[in-house]
C-alpha cells in the first residue's frame, strides 16, 4: 500500500468526519428553528417594560385539570415559564425548582412547549406545587402576549399583576436573581402591593 493511496484514504475520511459534523451543526440549528416556531415565532421581540399590566391568558392545569388564569398570581406576584422538554436548561431549570422551596413561597406557573406525551413525562420533574399549562401550544398565542422569544424564560410577576421583569435562567439560582433583582427593584420604587409571601421570598434568596 503506497503512500499515495494511504493519504487518500485519510483525507477522505477526514472530509467524512467533517461532513458529519457540519450535519450535526445543523440538525442543532434546525431543532432551534422548531422551538421558536412552538414559541410562535416571536424571535427578537422585545420583553414588555416593567410595570406593564401582565397580558391575560387561560389554560388547564395538566395534573389537576384545573382552569387558571392569571389571577393565580393576584396579591402575591409569582413566576411565568417557559420550558421545553427538548431544551436541556429547561430540564436543568425545572429539577432545580423541584429541590428548592420557591414553590411554596410564592405561585409558579409554566407553560410546557411541545407535544402532549412529552410534556406530559416532564411535568414529574417539577414539584407537585408547581402548576403546568399545555393551552399554549397550538398557536403560540401567550409566548405572542408575553413578547417569549425562547426558552427557558422567566416573567416575573408583581402582586398587582404588572411585570416584574424577563429573564432566560439556566438554573434554579439564576431565577433566584432575577427573583432578588425585582424585588429590590419594586421596594427602591416604592411599588405597593407587595405581600409577605414576597418579603420572605427575599429574605431566603438574599442568604
Amino acid at each position: 500500500m503506497g503512500f499515495p493511496f494511504v493519504a487518500s484514504y485519510i483525507a477522505v475520511w477526514i472530509l467524512v468526519i467533517f461532513q458529519g459534523l457540519l450535519i450535526l451543526a445543523l440538525l442543532k440549528q434546525l431543532a432551534e428553528v422548531k422551538q421558536l416556531a412552538r414559541l410562535g415565532g416571536v424571535t427578537g421581540a422585545d420583553p414588555l417594560p416593567a410595570g406593564t399590566p401582565a397580558p391575560d391568558f387561560e389554560g388547564v392545569d395538566l395534573r389537576s385539570a384545573k382552569r387558571l388564569t392569571k389571577q393565580v398570581f393576584a396579591g402575591r406576584g409569582g413566576l411565568l415559564l417557559f420550558l421545553s422538554p427538548e431544551c436541556g436548561s429547561c430540564v436543568e431549570v425545572a429539577d432545580g425548582l423541584r429541590r428548592s422551596e420557591l414553590s411554596e413561597l410564592l405561585p409558579i406557573l409554566t407553560f410546557c412547549q411541545g407535544e402532549e406525551s412529552p410534556c406530559a413525562s416532564f411535568i414529574n420533574r417539577l414539584g407537585p406545587e408547581i402548576y403546568t399549562l399545555r393551552g399554549d401550544f397550538e398557536d403560540g398565542s401567550v409566548a405572542k402576549s408575553y413578547h417569549v422569544d425562547g426558552s427557558p424564560t422567566a416573567v416575573v410577576i408583581n402582586p398587582d399583576l404588572t411585570i416584574g421583569s424577563y429573564g432566560h435562567p439556566l438554573n434554579v439560582g439564576a431565577l433566584n436573581q432575577l427573583l432578588e433583582g425585582t424585588l429590590r427593584t419594586n421596594e427602591a420604587n416604592g411599588k405597593p402591593g407587595t405581600a409577605e409571601s414576597m418579603a420572605v421570598l427575599s429574605s431566603e434568596v438574599s442568604q
